[in-house]
């Protein structure tokens, strides 16, 4: 097979699987949490925020855009009804935001290209960062297409802590279960 071909079949199966992935977490976060939902779309705790950061970190520019193609997925209604630019950009700023900014840190020497130096100091300010970047972007984009009920200075808090919260308790449950999912791989070797 062509090297070329390979690699973009490749790309694409990631971006695929990060999609599905992406949106069977936002479905597992709204059985958890829909009762801690504070606006549509905003959530005090949103675990795909964690996904978000794990695709990012681990996948790169498919995975971002495999979040991207999952939040299209999502919000596919709102596509037909004439609200494209506002769905579109929001889907932009959730799957490109979280890669803008490794991609920020990585040029600061903040965040390792490879990972190899990451620390729990070093993931939570890509956590912080991403998750104020993600909140400033979403509510600048329901502010400026006057979304109904759209309270951008009071809605920012909430999703900042919703992204933060979920990213954390994912990464912090992906930490736990590692030494299990090392044993599981071994015994499949």
């Amino acid at each position: 097979m062509n090297l070329r071909l390979r690699t973009l079949l490749e790309w694409l199966l990631m971006v695929l699987v990060s999609a599905a992935l992406f949106v069977a977490f936002f479905r597992l976060n709204d059985l958890l949490f829909a009762s801690l939902q504070h606006a549509q779309g905003i959530n005090w705790i949103f675990l795909p925020a964690g996904f978000r950061v794990l695709l990012v970190l681990v996948l790169g520019l498919p995975g971002a855009l495999g979040i991207v193609a999952g939040n299209l997925w999502l919000d596919q209604a709102h596509l037909h009804t004439g609200d494209l630019l506002p769905v579109l950009l929001a889907a932009l700023v959730s799957g490109l935001g979280p890669w803008a900014v490794r991609q920020w840190m990585t040029g600061q020497r903040l965040l390792d290209h490879e990972l190899k130096d990451i620390t729990a100091a070093r993931l939570l300010n890509f956590v912080l960062i991403y998750a104020a970047v993600n909140a400033l972007f979403h509510q600048f984009i329901r502010w400026n297409f006057q979304i109904a009920n759209s309270q951008p200075w009071i809605d920012i808090w909430p999703m900042f802590m919703g992204d933060t919260i979920g990213a954390l308790a994912v990464l912090y449950a992906f930490k736990i279960s590692m030494p299990w999912l090392k044993a599981w791989a071994h015994k499949r070797i």
